[in-house]
C-alpha cells in the first residue's frame, strides 16, 4: 500500500520553509535614483526626511525619482532652532539635490514633557538615558530636540520637537503595533563599519537586524578611512534580506574623522555639544564628515565625571579619543551592563521594565543580582539572571532562537528537491490508481 502526501500539505511544508530562506536584497540604489545631500552648520544635526529619521548631518538620502515629489525635510540638534525646507521636485537619475541648514542657536530654555500611546514607552532625549513615560523634562534649552521611544512589539516613535523659550510643550509618542516583521543581514568589504538602519544604530558589520516593520527601510553604513554607504532595503515578512556592501576608500578628502571610546563603555558623545552616539565596547565609535579645524568632545556617562577634550582635525585624516572615564564621589554601589543580540533589535527588560533595544549600554545599574528578558518578535524569549559586582562592567551576549528554526541553504536545496519529487511521486502514484479503476 502505496501512502502519498496530498499535494497541499506538501505546498504547506514548502511555504513553511520558504519563509525561512536567506534572500539577497535587491540594488538599494538603481539608475533611476537621485539623492539628497543634506547638510548644516554646525554639522552633527539630526535629520528628518518625510518623516523618517535618517541619521545626522552630513548625510545622503536615496530617492527614486518616480516617486511621490513632496518631500519635508527637517533638521535640527540641541541648542538650536529647528530647520524646516519643503520640496516638490524629485532629483533626476544619477542627480545630487544640496540641501544646506544654518541652524539658529536658542538662549533660552522651556520645558517638555512626553507621554506614549500605549503609556509606559521607554523615551529618550537627544538620546540621553531612557525614562518611563510620562516624563517631564524641565529647564532643556529651547529649539530642536530628538524625541524617540520605544515599547516591545511596537516600531519605534521618533521626532524633531521645538521647545518654546520660556514655554512648555507636550508630545505625544504614538507607536505603531508590529505585524508583519523580517531581517536584513548586513555584510561589508572591509567589515567592522557601524550600521545604522533608520538612524538607529544597529552594531557592526557583519550584524543581523530583526524585528524590521515590512516595507523600506533606510541604511547606513560609517567606516573611517571610507565613504558612507546609504541606501534603502525592502523587507520582507519572515524573510532574511542580505545586504553586502563593499565601502568604498573616500575619494574627496574634504573633511576629517574621530575614533572615539571609552573605559567603560555607553557614554553618550558630543562633538561641539552636538549629540553624535554612544561609545561601543570594542569597536570605537565611528564619527566622519568633521569638518577641519578644533573640535571639543565632550563625554557623558551617569555617575561618572564629564571628560572634555579638544582635538586638532585634518582633511583625510583621523583623531582618536580615547576616555578613562572617573567615577564620581560615592558611585561605588554601582556597575554597568552591555547586552547585545544576534540578531539586534530585541526590547530589553531588567527587573521586568523596559529600558532599550540592543544592542545597549546601560552605565548604572545597582551592584547585586538582575534578572534580564530579551524579547524579538518571531524569536523565542530569552531570560536568565546575572550578577553585577560595584564598579564592574559585564556583558551579557546572547543569540536568540527562532520560533521556526531557519534552514541553512544546503539543507534547504535537499528539501526543496525531496518535496519536488514527492509531488512528482504524488502525481504519478494518483494517475495510476485512477487508471486502475
Amino acid at each position: 500500500m502505496r501512502v502519498h502526501a496530498p499535494a497541499p500539505i506538501l505546498l504547506a511544508i514548502f511555504l513553511l520553509f520558504a519563509t525561512a530562506l536567506p534572500v539577497e536584497a535587491s540594488q538599494p540604489v538603481g539608475g533611476d535614483t537621485g539623492f539628497f545631500l543634506i547638510e548644516s552648520g554646525p554639522s552633527g544635526a539630526p535629520v528628518i526626511f518625510d518623516g523618517l529619521f535618517i541619521g545626522v548631518t552630513p548625510i545622503t538620502y536615496p530617492v527614486v525619482s518616480a516617486s511621490a515629489p513632496q518631500h519635508t525635510i527637517t533638521i535640527s540638534a540641541t541648542g538650536y532652532y529647528p530647520y524646516t525646507a519643503q520640496y516638490t521636485a524629485n532629483p533626476n537619475p544619477g542627480e545630487t539635490i544640496k540641501v544646506y541648514a544654518d541652524l539658529e542657536p536658542s538662549q533660552s530654555t522651556g520645558t517638555l514633557l512626553v507621554t506614549s500611546s500605549p503609556g509606559g514607552a521607554l523615551v529618550t532625549l537627544d538620546g540621553g538615558k531612557g525614562q518611563q513615560a510620562p516624563w517631564t523634562y524641565k529647564d532643556i534649552r529651547a529649539g530642536g530636540h530628538l524625541v524617540q521611544g520605544f515599547l516591545s512589539g511596537y516600531g519605534p516613535y521618533v521626532s524633531i520637537i521645538n521647545v518654546p523659550p520660556g514655554g512648555s510643550i507636550t508630545v505625544n509618542a504614538v507607536l505603531k503595533p508590529l505585524s508583519e516583521v523580517g531581517t536584513v543581514q548586513v555584510k561589508s568589504l572591509p567589515g567592522a563599519a557601524d550600521v545604522y538602519v533608520d538612524g538607529i544604530y544597529r552594531g557592526s558589520t557583519a550584524t543581523t537586524v530583526g524585528n524590521l516593520e515590512s516595507g523600506t527601510h533606510f541604511a547606513l553604513l560609517k567606516k573611517v578611512g571610507y565613504q558612507d554607504w546609504s541606501g534603502l532595503v525592502t523587507i520582507r515578512p519572515k524573510q532574511v534580506v542580505v545586504l553586502d556592501i563593499t565601502l568604498e576608500v573616500q575619494k574627496e578628502v574634504t573633511t576629517g574623522y574621530i575614533h572615539v571610546d571609552s573605559t567603560p563603555a555607553g557614554a553618550s558623545v558630543l562633538v561641539d555639544g552636538i549629540y553624535q552616539g554612544i561609545t561601543q565596547a570594542g569597536n570605537p565609535l565611528d564619527l566622519t564628515g568633521i569638518s577641519p579645524g578644533e573640535h571639543t568632545v565632550t563625554l557623558k556617562l551617569q555617575n561618572y565625571q564629564d571628560y572634555m577634550t579638544r582635538i586638532p582635525v585634518q582633511a583625510g585624516k583621523t583623531t582618536s579619543v580615547r576616555a578613562n572615564l572617573t567615577p564620581l564621589a560615592g558611585s561605588t554601589g554601582s556597575g554597568a551592563v552591555q547586552i547585545t543580540s544576534e540578531p539586534s533589535g530585541a526590547n530589553i527588560f531588567i527587573e521586568n521594565s523596559c529600558v532599550g533595544i540592543t544592542p545597549l549600554t546601560i552605565p548604572s545599574l545597582p551592584s547585586g543580582s538582575h534578572t534580564i528578558l530579551l524579547r524579538l518578535n518571531g524569536y523565542q524569549d530569552y531570560s536568565n539572571t546575572f550578577t553585577l559586582n560595584p564598579g564592574q562592567t559585564a556583558e551579557v551576549q546572547v543569540a536568540l532562537k527562532p520560533e521556526v528554526p531557519l534552514v541553512p541553504f544546503p539543507l534547504w536545496s535537499c528539501i526543496a528537491a525531496c518535496i519536488a519529487a514527492g509531488i512528482i511521486l504524488a502525481f504519478r502514484g494518483s494517475g495510476k490508481d485512477q487508471g486502475k479503476k
